[in-house]
């Protein structure tokens, strides 16, 4: 799908707003950030489909002056790539039927929640795969081109071949072998160009390569040109395609009778570069290689294989009886004895005490039958050191199916490697054993493993804030910033809300994390307020601050011990959460108005109707969805952003707009009477509280 960011424009062709509430407010509540458009009749639809880009369309099965028929229609006479869902009043399986026969991707009833969201998800996931291999092709065409040209400018000789004829030829090629114009060989088998003497070993070098067996790189034969001359030339095949056949690439470089020095010593770089030096086994870099062509034939012949991931363990055991010249031999007699318990296997020595394998053709309950033989005989093994003492080591297995649906190869091997630590977790970091990994085991202890680390990060103060300043158009010395959390990992890397809301809403740790931002963000504004007068900070709070009374109290009390005198905190809701907890939000509202603190409303305009939710909700910042400025470049983006910027200044609201990426963005906003522009162009959120263009 697309990115977690990316904003699903919904247009709901529909007489009812309530149930487009209801399914609205489902998508959002399953982490699909929506922005709809209803409209209730077929004209409409069409000045709504002609004026701006959607995503996909719900509609009704019958309206007051036609029905879904007529949407889609409309949608293909203008050739648009647009998913329409069928909203059914009851379950009909001829009307579901007959509209799937129109073009539907599918006909659900109307208040099925749930069915509906995971039907939209699978929809928007088809639909931004199509979109991908529509720019992929486009990429294709324009490559093609390119290679072509390069192809006929080569100064190799190059051919294509297809069951053993030629299909195109280049210049040098043409030239190599004494003929007139490519059109000479077109249709002509390969073979014709081969001396009788070599005849046996050409067919012989085909015949392997077209089996996927193991060939030398390079094949030398004497070559036939069309006036009987003999050439000495080396060939050099490769799997391609022309004019979106499959074919097989041949370049043909003259023998320079050098004796086959040259291809000796490319072979000899190739085994360094390949190979590691200790051990005789594939290095990580071929390794990777490899485990990619893994995975490609996982997915084209949709044969199993299995990703091992071999950790020793009591390494620093050995470094402390055997130094490292022991832990290398251990390391050496290790690799011997893995090459004979897995004679069928891709080994490779992935990092200094890791071994990594790949075998094809098992399914899991094979693989674990293999791993856990190799951990006993791996743990029963003396293995020698110098000074004619020996060592016991054992292995920890973690182990990775790869699939026809597996992910990429780094996803595989942090599968892989979670697996092998969740072995020595389990045994107390003894490790010796054997964990499989289990995508819904998995998910299910990581969100429990999150949840230990928000409670720990809550107890001991490890959540780290971030500001980035709100530029006000009007006065260039105010600073306005906006406070984001974020969680440390232990490895140095951070979570961001997005990752971690979820799961921490699911504990009903989410107000929890609302108030320690509060309290930290105001000391951090507190002392900065020494320095700079009048400074303010915009707050993001959850549903559950949202539904806590006691929250208006504790802000209003921060408020008076920052700066009694000024209105500091300027606290924002999602428009979600606001129209979803309406009553709780217009009372939390006006309360922290009358302590003295502002109010603001994000991720505004993803509503049927926004502007309805100001009527009950007197906010007094509105900061668009990112959808609106995502791209302003199309006439049809600039006018809604438009639209929207004039509505919401005619209500004397101040507007607030982020992901200002450059500076066409600023410059179009700067004209729609947008108050606050934020954004990676003009700053990037810091640890401190500081205006890069103040000094």
């Amino acid at each position: 799908m697309a990115a977690k960011s990316e904003t699903l424009r919904l247009l709901v062709l529909h007489q009812s707003a309530d149930n487009t509430e209801e399914i609205i407010k489902a998508l959002k509540n399953a982490g699909t950030p929506t922005r709809p458009q209803l409209v209730a009749n077929i004209e409409d639809f069409e000045d709504s489909i002609n004026s701006q880009a959607w995503d996909l369309v719900l509609s009704a099965e019958t309206l007051s002056d036609g029905g879904y028929s007529d949407a889609l229609q409309t949608i293909r006479n203008l050739d648009k790539d647009i998913p329409l869902i069928v909203l059914l009043n009851t379950y009909d399986e001829e009307i579901i039927v007959e509209a799937l026969e129109l073009g539907a991707v599918d006909a659900i009833v109307f208040n099925q929640h749930q069915h509906l969201v995971f039907c939209i998800r699978r929809e928007l996931n088809n639909l931004y795969h199509r979109r991908a291999q529509r720019k992929a092709e486009s990429f294709l065409k324009e490559t093609e081109k390119r290679c072509q040209l390069l192809l006929e400018n080569s100064r190799d000789a190059i051919a294509y071949v297809h069951d053993g004829m030629h299909i195109y030829a280049n210049k040098a090629y043409v030239e190599l072998f004494g003929y007139e114009s490519g059109e000479d060989l077109e249709g002509m088998p390969v073979i014709d160009l081969v001396s009788k003497q070599d005849l046996s070993s050409f067919k012989e070098f085909l015949r392997s390569y077209s089996k996927g067996e193991k060939i030398s790189s390079e094949l030398k034969f004497h070559g036939m040109k069309a006036d009987g001359d003999q050439i000495d030339a080396m060939m050099q095949l490769s799997a391609a395609s022309y004019d979106g056949e499959p074919c097989t690439q041949i370049i043909i470089r003259r023998d320079e009778g050098d004796g086959g020095k040259a291809l000796l010593l490319a072979q000899q770089l190739k085994a360094v570069t390949s190979i590691d030096q200790l051990t005789g086994l594939a290095n990580r870099q071929q390794f990777e290689e490899k485990l990619e062509e893994t995975l490609i034939q996982a997915r084209r012949e949709k044969i199993q294989s299995t990703l091992f991931y071999m950790s020793m363990d009591n390494v620093p055991q050995i470094n402390a009886s055997a130094g490292i010249v022991g832990t290398d031999a251990v390391i050496v007699d290790l690799a011997k004895f893995l090459g004979e318990l897995m004679p069928n296997a891709a080994i490779a020595r992935f990092s200094d005490t890791v071994f990594t394998a790949i075998i094809n053709d098992v399914n899991t309950e094979q693989a674990r039958t293999q791993a856990e033989k190799i951990c006993p005989m791996v743990h029963d093994r003396l293995f020698d050191i110098p000074n004619g003492r020996t060592i016991q080591t054992s292995l920890s297995i973690g182990v990775a199916m790869i699939g026809e649906t597996a992910p990429d190869s780094q996803e595989l091997l942090s599968r892989a490697v979670n697996a092998a630590e969740k072995v020595k977790l389990l045994n107390k970091g003894v490790g010796n054993g054997v964990n499989i990994y289990n995508p819904a085991e998995n998910a299910a202890a990581n969100d429990s493993a999150l949840r230990e680390l928000l409670v720990e990060a809550l107890e001991q103060n490890k959540f780290k804030i971030l500001f980035q300043p709100l530029f006000d158009v009007e006065d260039e010395n105010a600073q306005f910033y906006e406070v984001f959390v974020r969680l440390p990992l232990a490895d140095g890397k951070v979570m961001a809300p997005d990752e971690f809301l979820t799961v921490a809403q699911r504990y009903n740790l989410g107000s929890k994390i609302d108030r320690w931002v509060l309290i930290n963000a105001s000391k951090r504004l507190k002392d900065h307020l020494t320095r700079h007068a009048g400074s303010r900070l915009l707050l993001n709070l959850t549903a559950e601050s949202l539904q806590d009374p006691s929250l208006p109290d504790l802000i209003t009390k921060l408020t008076k011990a920052i700066d009694p005198k000024g209105q500091p905190l300027v606290i924002q809701f999602a428009e979600n959460d606001v129209v979803t907890y309406l009553k709780q939000a217009k009372e939390h509202v006006a309360a922290l108005k009358q302590g003295g603190c502002s109010v603001s409303i994000t991720n505004f305009g993803c509503t049927l109707n926004p502007l309805n939710t100001l009527k009950h909700v007197d906010a007094d910042y509105i900061k668009l969805d990112r959808s609106f400025t995502q791209d302003l470049s199309q006439e049809e983006n600039l006018d809604t952003t438009k639209q929207m910027a004039t509505e919401i200044n005619a209500l004397n609201k101040q507007l607030i707009v982020s992901y200002v990426e450059n500076a066409a963005t600023v410059s179009k906003l700067w004209t729609m009477g947008v108050r606050y522009l934020q954004g990676y162009y003009l700053q990037p959120p810091s640890e401190n509280l500081v205006y890069e263009n103040q000094g």
